[in-house]
């Protein structure tokens, strides 16, 4: 599975901070992947040391650049009774 995952996408993970942590066990299990035209636009990544609530801590990336942005309507999610 990792080889597909690797041929498909990159592997965005910097450094071997712990991305969980549970009763005594630091282990690196979250990953963050992106395209290969993402590198590009890839800043940084690092583990949060902010609580979470969760096994699992935050994972924080930047990328730098613009994005476009298409906004689409969908005419189901209407409020048709606030008109």
């Amino acid at each position: 599975m990792f080889e597909f995952l690797n041929s498909l996408m990159e592997i965005l993970n910097q450094g071997n901070d712990p991305t969980y942590y549970s009763a005594g066990r630091l282990e690196v299990i979250g990953i963050t992947l992106g395209s290969f035209g993402l590198l590009e636009s890839f800043k940084s990544w690092e583990v949060s040391s902010e609580p979470s609530l969760l096994d699992h801590r935050h994972i924080l990336f930047s990328l730098v650049g613009s994005v476009l942005v298409c906004l689409i309507r969908n005419p189901r999610g209407t409020n048709w009774d606030s008109f």
